[in-house]
């Protein structure tokens, strides 16, 4: 799964295929279709991993982080450790790209991923207009969309030009906007 989900990050769907992620795991093939009777059963599989990997990580960072900023600011720093050196995106931006070539059923699933973030980056655009710690909110709502957009922009800007310090100028306006001495910024 690890070795699949790092192929799809770096080259997309439809540029990798069961045949490297075999020979890259030292294994046959076949190993593969014993789990996965196919290349989309196999994504399927790896989304809902994903997508309960990060819902665990809002979940967490909901829990533990009070003021909306200190939020907004996890979910930056998140979005960037996807991006590794500049060689890899998000799961789901890479699933994006090629969304033609999915099955309806993933398309989906791709699209309740995304509803989750939107509302998870809405309650905390929220929370921001409440507790003062995110400047300049306009609707949480909107807020959420262009948070969204930006963070899935600069990852690809970012593998684009294979530069992860392209991850940071993108995001940096909205780092501004995070008020406090607990926000924790990138450093580079």
């Amino acid at each position: 799964m690890n070795a699949a989900e790092n192929a799809v990050r770096r080259r997309g769907y439809n540029g990798f295929s069961l045949d490297e992620v075999a020979c890259e795991v030292g294994i046959q093939k076949s190993s593969i279709y014993y789990h996965y009777s196919s290349k989309s059963d196999l994504i399927a599989a790896l989304l809902k991993r994903f997508s309960g990997q990060i819902s665990s990580f809002l979940e967490h960072v909901a829990d533990t982080e009070s003021r909306a900023g200190d939020r907004l600011m996890a979910y930056i720093l998140e979005t960037r450790s996807l991006i590794e050196e500049g060689d890899s995106i998000c799961l789901s931006v890479a699933l994006n790209i090629d969304q033609q070539s999915l099955q309806a059923k993933i398309v989906n699933d791709l699209a309740l991923f995304h509803r989750i973030n939107i509302d998870w980056l809405a309650a905390t655009f929220k929370l921001g207009l409440q507790d003062g710690s995110i400047i300049d909110i306009g609707n949480p709502a909107e807020e959420a969309n262009a948070c969204l957009a930006l963070v899935d922009g600069a990852q690809l800007i970012a593998r684009a030009h294979q530069n992860s310090k392209l991850y940071d100028e993108a995001t940096r306006l909205l780092r501004s906007r995070i008020v406090g001495a607990n926000a924790k910024d990138i450093a580079h």
